[in-house]
């Protein structure tokens, strides 16, 4: 499995399966805002999930599920590039795939981003040449799926709007003008993200989950707090962008070069209103979300790739077949070609190597904690507390297991959210900083420290401690040393201790 947030969305699926769709609750969630007041970010993704939940195991729906929303993605920019008229879309959709393997490794996952992903390249195109009711359509499917992404549509509407002004005033108006006009393509993307946000059972509780997870995780985030949040929150550096993305970053930036060299020279004519609105919007989106990527979330980088993809791409077919440039001397252009495609198979060569490592090292086993939380479920009764070590163990134990109850649900800024002296109690155990004792605030000295067992029996009302001992050495190592915890289960990977009600 690419990460573990996909069992996390595959056991919201079952949840509503053996309950209702019209129940966002999330009682399995304690010390956390989401597990308080219900509502799901998600909960357009979990609908679509259930299927693929009621007809295969947990390891199985996560397979075909992230299959499926995979193949959307890659049928979509197939779709769009066709429709564009950009000639080998079926090859250009395989070369989408291969441009970077991180990329890849975040392409093939069961996680919203990448059906918002798929649904903004499709917006963009329906700007350009579509209808106004397939802007109010794409924009609350991304909303209704993702809701934290829910400004994508109308962002994408607002690049539209930019790129379609000079570039009609360069190329003139075609006849028939396909393209959807500003003012109603701009308001209509506002408006079907908010119907994307409001097509849900319970919308308040969900707007307040996003504030959390958009505004104060942000916030948090400035004030340089050391949250425990994914590496995917953090800014990706220049450097780490072109080693790991070498092949790619280097033609993005020849063809946005070559963007401002069209525009300069007007040659936008040859291309006609539409493909050089197209062109410009994908360069416009591109570069917003490249500098997104470098200065706050190196997630932004999917939708990078993905419209700098989308750029590469009519750059290309542009300069092959519209004039856009004057063509090279037939010798030249076959060098250019031999150079450029053995450069493209050292990059593939390179890029099954770096996947390669990606599934060896960050990649997850199907039965990820699905011994530990079966043993639990035998050996508790329903409600009682599992404290465990990593935020990120909530989706494995919720697809497993339903009987138990967890921490935070799945961002700690929830934690947070909730009340910050658990969370902060949570962090240092969590990260290893201390385990004898912990403590309520960070720094320490502006808080109480209070020893381990009363933190865990008193103030999470744990029965469970769970913990991964290559993850968290020094906390295992506790627990095994001090006898107000019985080791319960022992796995390869994972270790179930019971809190015992001593005292200390």
């Amino acid at each position: 499995m690419a990460d573990l947030d996909s069992f996390y969305h595959v056991g919201h699926a079952l949840a509503y399966l053996e309950g209702s769709l019209l129940d966002t609750s999330l009682p399995w969630a304690t010390r956390s805002i989401i597990g308080e007041i219900g509502g799901d970010l998600w909960w357009g993704l979990h609908v679509l999930l259930i299927p693929f939940a009621a007809l295969f195991d947990v390891p199985g729906a996560v397979r075909s599920g992230a299959l499926a929303v995979t193949a959307l993605l890659v049928v979509t920019v197939w779709w769009v590039l066709r429709r564009h008229e950009v000639r080998y879309p079926g090859v250009w959709a395989a070369l989408f795939l291969v441009v970077s393997p991180n990329l890849l490794f975040r392409e093939l996952m069961l996680r919203p981003h990448v059906i918002s992903l798929a649904g903004g390249l499709a917006l963009l195109s329906c700007h350009v040449r579509g209808r106004w009711w397939q802007i109010f359509a794409l924009s609350a499917l991304i909303a209704w799926v993702h809701l934290s992404l829910f400004w994508l549509g109308p962002g994408i509407a607002i690049a539209y709007g930019i790129a379609r002004i000079p570039v009609t005033v360069a190329a003139g108006r075609e006849g028939p003008d396909t393209g959807v006009p500003i003012r109603i393509a701009v308001p209509v993307a506002f408006i079907g993200a908010l119907a994307g946000w409001l097509l849900r059972p319970d919308a308040m509780a969900t707007a307040t989950l996003l504030n959390a997870q958009l505004v104060e995780l942000f916030a948090q985030k400035a004030a340089g707090l050391p949250l425990t949040f994914a590496l995917e929150l953090s800014p990706v550096g220049p450097l780490e962008v072109f080693r790991t993305t070498w092949f790619f970053a280097g033609a993005w930036l020849i063809a946005c070069i070559l963007v401002v060299r069209e525009a300069v020279a007007t040659h936008f004519r040859a291309l006609g209103q539409a493909r050089g609105t197209l062109l410009v919007a994908a360069c416009l989106i591109s570069l917003a979300f490249g500098i997104l990527a470098l200065l706050s979330a190196r997630r932004a980088m999917e939708q990078w790739a993905a419209f700098g993809f989308l750029m590469i791409a009519l750059i290309a077919a542009g300069r092959s077949s519209d004039g856009m440039t004057p063509a090279e001397p037939g010798a030249r252009r076959m060098w250019l070609r031999v150079g450029v495609g053995l450069v493209f198979i050292a990059h593939l060569g390179w890029s099954a190597y770096r996947h390669q490592l990606n599934v060896d090292l960050v990649a997850f086993p199907g039965d990820s904690l699905r011994d530990a939380a079966q043993f639990m479920a035998q050996e508790s009764e329903p409600g009682e507390v599992v404290f465990h070590a990593r935020w990120d163990n909530f989706g494995p134990l919720l697809a497993f297991n339903r009987t138990n109850h967890y921490l935070g649900g799945m961002d700690p800024i929830f934690q947070f959210g909730w009340d910050p002296n658990a969370f902060w109690e949570f962090f240092y155990l969590s990260t290893d900083a201390t385990s004898e004792w912990t403590c309520d605030a960070y720094p320490c000295v502006n808080g109480v420290a209070t020893d381990t067992h009363v933190v865990l029996r008193d103030h999470f009302n744990a029965r469970w401690v769970l913990v991964e001992p290559r993850r968290n050495p020094r906390f295992t190592l506790f627990l095994l040393n001090d006898d107000r915890f019985r080791l319960a289960l022992e796995t390869q990977r994972e270790a179930v201790f019971e809190v015992l009600q001593v005292t200390p």
